[in-house]
């Protein structure tokens, strides 16, 4: 099958040529592209016939008369050699104008990179725009360089064609898929870099990607972080810190709504014990989890008081989103806290930075299952200390009780010697008491009535100059009287309050009054001091 280009006359333009990996990527930048499995061959709308000829002519296409015929209509610039020539072989151009159109200038500009860059190349760089709900086809992206304070500092557009999409989805499912293909995903591919001729687009087109480079990279940061932290002393500085008998005031760091934090949820509550659990949420996965991480953290240090225990978990994923959490702030900051932290991250094989900082439990379901059972053991405990103190308290009971029972014989006998010992006593003191009793109140009552006898007459004068008194002061207070005047035909005014009036400035006009008569009450208002 030789390279060639014809129109089909239903408007499209249908390329054959033999399977190349090469040809196919070009042709696949082509505007409107469509594979025809049937037949063979891709077709193209005429209306791109121009980018058609202008991408395929140096790849030593032929063009049939119709093709070339609406070329030249819609514009195009080359000239083509009609003479025989190899079939496959390029075309000469014979000539062409000094203008360009756009796709001439992107044609020349694709083939000076092709050319300055013959070869495929190694890059390093972090996915940054990757379409979730890509096309099967083609992928793109974007590669991005950042500096050392986390900024882009340049980035590249890059593409993945369908083909080599699924080589690399085998490889990975092949190796456990360690890591997706996803935003802020270091990666290191190779590829060759290339422009997109209808969007005149410089971009890098994937061929292969370094799988170890991937993981590798983390788990040396990994490593490198864990080595700092152990020369400094924090990888035991919180797990030394002793987890009480009974953690039942609990913190938890998570992302809000996620699997890790319903599986300890219902993990803390299926036990049956009254655990308080206090929940921060916090992203755990992106550029956002050091500093989401970090504010819950300090949320918990600034409340350590009300805690016993915090736990740091996140769902299971890939190797590389689980090293969102090889921070070396968000490890500083475990290592630090007065609360013990139970770390867990991901599924059983996963470890993580915190994992050597705190109480690795390796799971969230593990994580709440560490404090059910250390509680149900300290619960243990309580019970077989307190049977002990049963038993021990029972043999004590058991041996005094022989004891008691003997002196409970001896207690009636001494007893009734006792009571008769005391009623003895007491009936001696009554008697004694009597007869004492007796001479003394014969006594009292002689003194008394002498004393009668000399009072009488004295008080009977005093009562008598007392009533005398008290009468002449009563006829003096009913001459001083008031209502005496009110009965001669004066009354006595007062004010709404009560009170006596005694001067006409305390009536100013308009005040309200009361005249006090010998028969009752009249209501009166003042028209204002009088005048003199």
């Amino acid at each position: 099958m030789s390279r060639r280009v014809t129109k089909d006359g239903l408007g499209a333009l249908q390329i054959s040529f033999p399977y190349d990996r090469r040809l196919v990527d070009i042709v696949k930048t082509l505007p409107t592209r469509q594979w025809n499995g049937i037949e063979k061959h891709w077709s193209v709308s005429e209306k791109n016939v121009v980018a058609v000829v202008d991408q395929l002519h140096a790849e030593g296409f032929d063009f049939c008369e119709d093709t070339q015929h609406l070329y030249r209509e819609r514009g195009g610039e080359l000239v083509f050699d009609t003479s025989e020539h190899v079939p496959g072989a390029p075309q000469k151009q014979v000539g062409a104008t000094t203008d360009l159109t756009v796709s001439q200038l992107n044609v020349k500009v694709q083939g000076a990179l092709q050319r300055a860059f013959p070869n495929s190349l190694w890059l390093v760089g972090e996915i940054s725009g990757i379409n979730k709900a890509r096309h099967r086809s083609v992928v793109g992206f974007e590669l991005v360089e950042r500096d050392e304070w986390g900024k882009e500092s340049s980035k590249l557009r890059a593409v993945l064609f369908g083909h080599t999409l699924r080589e690399l989805e085998k490889r990975l499912a092949k190796a456990g898929n360690p890591f997706q293909l996803e935003d802020e995903i270091q990666i290191r591919v190779r590829g060759r870099v290339d422009l997109y001729v209808p969007w005149g687009s410089y971009q890098f087109v994937i061929e292969d990607l370094d799988l170890d480079y991937t993981l590798g990279e983390a788990a040396r940061r990994q490593e490198e972080l864990r080595r700092r932290l152990a020369a400094e002393g924090l990888l035991e500085r919180n797990s030394a810190l002793p987890i009480t008998l009974l953690p039942l005031r609990v913190g938890l760091v998570t992302s809000l709504d996620s699997d890790a934090y319903h599986d300890v949820r219902r993990t803390l509550e299926e036990s049956g014990i009254a655990f308080d659990v206090t929940v921060h949420g916090a992203r755990v996965q992106g550029r956002q989890t050091e500093p989401s991480v970090l504010n819950a953290l300090d949320w918990f240090r600034a409340r350590a008081a009300e805690f016993d225990v915090l736990l740091v978990c996140r769902g299971g994923g890939s190797r590389t989103d689980l090293a969102w959490f090889d921070s070396e702030a968000i490890a500083r900051a475990v290592a630090t806290l007065p609360i013990p932290v139970v770390v867990g991250i991901g599924h059983e094989r996963d470890m993580s930075l915190l994992d050597f900082v705190g109480r690795s439990a390796k799971t969230p379901t593990a994580a709440a299952r560490l404090l059910v059972d250390r509680v149900l053991k300290s619960w243990e405990v309580i019970e077989s200390r307190l049977q002990k103190i049963l038993e021990h308290a029972r043999e004590i009971l058991d041996g005094t009780s022989s004891e008691l029972e003997e002196q409970a014989r001896h207690v009636p006998l001494a007893a009734k010697d006792l009571l008769e010992q005391k009623t003895r006593t007491l009936r001696d003191a009554a008697r004694r008491l009597h007869l004492g009793a007796g001479r003394e109140l014969s006594s009292a009552s002689r003194r008394v009535d002498e004393i009668a006898s000399r009072l009488g007459p004295y008080a009977s004068r005093q009562l008598a100059l007392e009533s005398e008194r008290i009468e002449a002061r009563r006829r003096r207070l009913l001459l001083l009287d008031p209502r005496r005047v009110v009965e001669r035909g004066y009354a006595i005014l007062r004010t709404e309050t009560g009170a006596v009036l005694k001067d006409p400035a305390q009536a100013p006009s308009g005040t309200s009054l009361t005249a006090e008569l010998k028969r009752g009450t009249l209501r009166m208002r003042s028209e204002g001091p009088e005048k003199t």
